[in-house]
């Protein structure tokens, strides 16, 4: 019998970069990413010179100007004298309390319309289509408008609560009043003990899940998270000697004062807002839940299940593989929306970015330039959050699948071995699917890092030894960014238990590798802590991390769905 021999391989040469089919994809890509570069650059180039020509100069200096105008609507501390960056700060917060309010109420809004339009009864039926008939078919400008005279011409003025008793909550034509929360000494306690609640309703429901799955039994849930979210810190309360107090508004002069406001244009652009896009969400809603067969409604009656447990338990699970993917859209659309905050006098990015600052300085360019980076990263991360989520709410499938195209991982099979990806129904099979601590700690690492890296460039007011960040260099400038981005991917892969969280963890090691390289002041964001200590804690941990997760048992079902091949 004649032995078979492997033809030898065909050593490199350069002309295989164009008549090889394994490397002519690749060169074509780079080639076409440098030419996508060199374009940008010629058109900014182009722009830099014809603001030259008028006499103007590019540059991102005025940001760290002081802005002198007040913002009414507040989320931290601003005073006309901070810069005009702090100035937009404000502004972008302001825009993202409107977009993450928004989408919650729309969401809110949406599903109940979208299942009462769908109801036996028929008025309820045909109100939720007048509803969203009339809704979806006038502008939003309109309902914005609309929305903001009726609160300002409908609720009453401060003036005329003089002399009442107005309680923890009042409705004034210029705005919402809530109590505010006072911490005393000792409400630590309670803050502990509401966290530990939380935890403890976690490993409850995942206990009774278990339980469920192994013995049919069902177990009150609900009732017992309920009772350990709310009883634990109430006990607390009371034994701590009731450490927390609540400031109520009170009517001083002409308006009122104290406790948590909520001003009139903030409300009626976040309710005008989330009422139109909720009437979207409905329909989506509503075609997803026709998506799914009446077997499975008739199934779930068959086996006793009451309406409304047949709802959340059999149809909408199979229905968010159809009413996601348009819910994202209309998740855009809504953060986009936001913008016509001007129109009530709510002072959002573009009206302080866009509108005054761009006024008073005449960099109409970089203003511009910068509204359409802060959109353009909400909108990515917005649809980045919702495909990994989408991802997860997937019908269950138990058909395996292997590869998941060029990872980290490649790196190392010659030491871990092959892997085989799998679905998450046949990775939920596996006895060692999941894991708790180790993925709290994950979240809780990234999320940090995140939050103070975060806090730090943009947020914590300028000192004498802490420049803007528009007074950086452009190395320091981009490794933060690039620091932030790596942040960013690895909590939410982490998080949805993404199958590129180990590609995300070393984009993120990476980035601290790089900031340190540039000189970074990684001391001033870890403040109390000396350089030696942060370098080697925050090497140590993410290369624990990525270690852990390749090499150890558990991780690899749960981040990855794969098993290693016999």
């Amino acid at each position: 019998m004649a032995a078979v021999t492997e033809p030898p391989s065909e050593s490199f040469r350069l002309g295989m970069l164009w008549t090889d089919g394994r490397y002519r994809s690749v060169t074509i890509q780079i080639f076409a990413l440098f030419s996508v570069f060199f374009v940008g650059y010629f058109l900014v180039q182009n722009v830099v010179d014809n603001l030259a020509a008028l006499g103007k100069t590019f540059g991102f200096s005025f940001m760290t100007t002081p802005a002198s105008y007040d913002i009414n609507q507040r989320p931290i501390e601003y005073t006309s004298r901070d810069s005009h960056s702090r100035a937009a700060i404000i502004g972008m917060m302001n825009t993202l309390l409107v977009a993450f309010v928004g989408c919650i109420l729309a969401t809110i809004i949406g599903v109940l319309a979208g299942v009462a339009r769908l109801s036996k009864n028929w008025i309820v039926a045909r109100l939720m289509t007048v509803y969203i008939e009339m809704v979806r078919n006038i502008p939003v400008l309109i309902q914005i408008l609309l929305v903001a005279a009726l609160i300002n011409e409908t609720l009453p003025q401060p003036r005329e609560f003089r002399g009442l008793e107005t309680g923890a909550f009042v409705m004034t034509n210029r705005g919402l009043y809530f109590p505010a929360p006072v911490m005393g000494a000792g409400s630590w306690l309670v803050v502990a003990a509401l966290i530990l609640g939380i935890i403890a309703s976690v490993i409850v429901a995942r206990w009774a899940k278990a339980r469920q799955q192994a013995t049919g039994e069902t177990f009150p849930t609900f009732w017992t998270q309920l009772g350990l979210i709310l009883g634990l810190p109430l006990a607390a309360f009371f034994l701590a000697g009731m450490p927390i107090g609540l400031e109520y508004p009170e009517l001083r002069g002409f308006n009122f004062q104290g406790g948590i406001f909520a001003r009139d244009s903030y409300v009626a652009l976040t309710l005008a807002l989330s009422i139109y896009t909720g009437a979207f969400i409905a329909e989506s809603v509503r075609a997803g839940i026709q998506a799914v067969s009446k077997g499975q409604t008739e199934a779930a009656a068959a086996l006793g299940l009451q309406p409304g447990q047949t709802m959340s338990l059999v149809v909408l699970p199979q229905a968010l593989r159809i009413i996601i993917p348009p819910l994202i859209s209309q998740y855009l659309n809504l953060t986009k929306n936001s913008s016509l905050a001007l129109l009530v006098g709510y002072m959002d990015v573009t009206g302080t970015l866009g509108g005054i600052t761009l006024n008073q300085t005449g960099k109409e360019f970089e203003t511009i330039f910068l509204l359409m980076a802060f959109y353009l990263s909400v909108s990515l991360s917005i649809s980045a959050i919702m495909n990994l989520y989408n991802q997860n709410a997937q019908l269950v499938e138990r058909t395996s699948a292997t590869g998941m195209g060029f990872s980290v991982l490649s790196f190392v099979d010659h030491l871990t071995g092959k892997w085989e990806m799998l679905k998450k129904g046949d990775a939920i099979m596996k006895p060692t699917y999941g894991i708790r601590r180790e993925l709290n700690l994950y979240v809780l690492f990234y999320a940090a890092t995140l939050l103070l890296v975060l806090h730090y460039v943009f947020v914590e007011r300028i000192s004498d030894i802490r420049p803007s960040y528009f007074a950086w260099s452009t190395l320091h400038q981009v490794s933060a960014l690039f620091l932030l981005m790596g942040s960013f991917a690895a909590l939410v892969t982490c998080l949805f238990k993404n199958a590129r969280f180990i590609d995300m963890a070393v984009l993120e090691l990476l980035a601290f590798v790089v900031a340190i390289l540039v000189g970074f002041p990684l001391t001033m964001v870890f403040d109390g802590f000396n350089l030696v200590t942060i370098l080697a804690a925050g090497l140590a941990l993410r290369v624990a991390i990525i270690g852990y997760t390749v090499f150890g048992t558990r991780p690899n079902l749960t981040f990855f769905h794969r098993v290693r091949e016999v």
